[in-house]
């Protein structure tokens, strides 16, 4: 059995991928595992240690840079007392943890769930000198970094060739689903809403979405759109429904248990994935994507390579080019006007889900990792 410690000073501490994916699948294992992240207590779930770095409360944009170094302090601090055999940290703010806890001897993980540099440049609300000057030191410090820690895992292939490239240890751990999780439930759900954006919306995919209804408004669709997760700009958000007219028909859910995630979702009858055409994502694979396909749902998103393949393999949705609107509005329509066409649809998508694109097969690289070392 292993001691092993999972660093988080920014995600939420029953965060998907953090929590529900790595964590309980290390525990279930047969190790210890201890989940030092975002929380209001410490407790233990499913076997996992959650101990709080910080509460909930502190989790808010524009989080001043002294709290988040506290936390980061904090954090190296725990760590230290749980002499664990494996450090496994996910967050970039972390990576000089990382180093100071190898120099101790420590085997240590970076666990990068994105393209850093590239979210980086989509930091708005900077200057966009500021912004380059941030992703090119992101660049840097994840260049030296990265081959002196015992591995890196990546979310997707497209992050993982920059760690390669840097001569890191480096595996690919999809953000693929849990089946069990989002098949529990087998209750029949009324389709109370036409299309479904959940997870964290930031307010440029908000944006997308706004324009994308206007096109189906003029083509004299009024659709019912369910959002469900994290708004940052909430207050804008809902300033904007109101002056659309629409709070009938756009609703704006607050966040749920992922376990209560599924049933939810599948309460509309079309996911929708806007991304726009940004550098980060042409490196990382939208969750949700896998999360409509084991629903049994279509999907409508944005035509970007990391996307591509999935949707070409599995005939699962229907790709758009970003920034065209009136497109997004038009395939809307056929898929609503074509139950047919969303069941045969939905019923590819679940079936390459079942056989395939599951954390069951994402599960045994992260235990052959750790294993190895």
């Amino acid at each position: 059995m292993l001691n092993i410690v999972h660093l988080s000073s920014v995600h939420k501490a029953f965060d998907q991928r953090v929590f529900h994916r790595e964590c309980v699948t290390l525990a279930n294992a047969g190790h210890r595992v201890t989940l030092i992240a975002c929380h209001d207590k410490d407790e233990v779930k499913d076997g996992v240690h959650v101990k709080a770095v910080a509460p909930l409360t502190t989790q808010q944009p524009g989080l001043h840079l002294l709290q988040r170094r506290a936390r980061t302090r904090r954090a190296y601090q725990m760590a230290l007392k749980e002499k664990a055999d494996i450090y496994h940290f996910h967050d970039a703010e972390l990576i000089g943890v990382g180093l100071k806890l190898k120099r101790r001897g420590a085997k240590v993980i970076f666990d990068c769930h994105e393209d850093n540099p590239g979210y980086a440049m989509q930091k708005h609300y900077l200057p966009y000198f500021v912004r380059v000057i941030l992703a090119k030191s992101i660049h840097m410090l994840e260049k030296y970094a990265a081959p002196r820690f015992s591995a890196v895992i990546a979310a997707d292939h497209g992050v993982a060739d920059r760690f390669v490239s840097f001569g890191a240890n480096t595996r690919v751990v999809y953000n693929f689903p849990r089946i069990d999780l989002f098949l529990a439930s087998t209750k029949t759900v009324e389709k109370e809403y036409d299309l479904v954006y959940h997870g964290t919306i930031p307010k440029y995919h908000l944006e997308k979405c706004f324009a994308i209804d206007d096109e189906l408004v003029k083509r004299g669709v009024q659709a019912r759109w369910l959002f469900l997760g994290k708004i940052p700009f909430l207050d804008w958000a809902i300033e904007e429904i109101e002056r659309r007219s629409a709070k009938d028909r756009i609703i704006l859910h607050k966040p749920v248990p992922h376990e209560e995630v599924a049933v939810r979702v599948r309460a509309a009858k079309i996911g929708i994935i806007p991304l726009p055409d940004l550098p980060k994502f042409q490196f990382n694979i939208p969750t949700k994507l896998f999360e409509f396909m084991v629903l049994g749902m279509p999907t409508v998103l944005s035509d970007l390579s990391p996307s591509r393949p999935f949707i070409e393999q599995s005939g699962a949705g229907v790709l758009v080019p970003p920034a065209d609107f009136a497109r997004y509005a038009e395939e809307i329509v056929k898929l609503l006007e074509s139950p047919e066409t969303c069941s045969q649809m939905g019923v590819s998508g679940r079936k390459k889900v079942l056989s395939e694109w599951n954390w069951d097969a994402q599960a045994k690289t992260l235990l052959s990792l750790y294993n190895s070392l």
